[in-house]
């Protein structure tokens, strides 16, 4: 699964982005896939971000591949893809009026 520009989103819905990258961090041994999931950087400036997680060569790496966000709704699709194997996910969060979030549900892994 090749990156998408999520950019622009990510900045409009900025506070949102971080609390998910924010809760992916804190809380990996509890969600789907997080065996892939690292460390996050999430105070770093956006550009970096983008930059960091989803550009440039990304075999072996955490990538974020997507991120959206529909009112009260946002996701986010992750992986880190190998030669030979890899997975990742696509996870849904409520965004409660304040822009923080919670966890949804998982919309689908994969593992190969």
């Amino acid at each position: 699964m090749q990156p998408q520009d999520y950019y622009q989103t990510a900045r409009e819905n900025e506070t949102v982005f971080r609390n998910i990258l924010r809760d992916l961090r804190d809380n990996r041994e509890r969600r789907p896939m997080g065996i892939y999931i690292p460390n996050i950087k999430t105070e770093l400036p956006l550009e970096e971000i983008f930059k960091e997680y989803s550009q440039g060569n990304r075999i072996g790496k955490f990538t974020i591949n997507k991120f959206t966000r529909e009112k009260d709704n946002a996701t986010i699709t992750f992986s880190n893809i190998s030669v030979l194997s890899g997975g990742g996910a696509k996870l849904e969060y409520l965004v409660k009026e304040d822009e923080k979030v919670d966890y949804q549900k998982k919309l689908f892994t994969y593992m190969s």
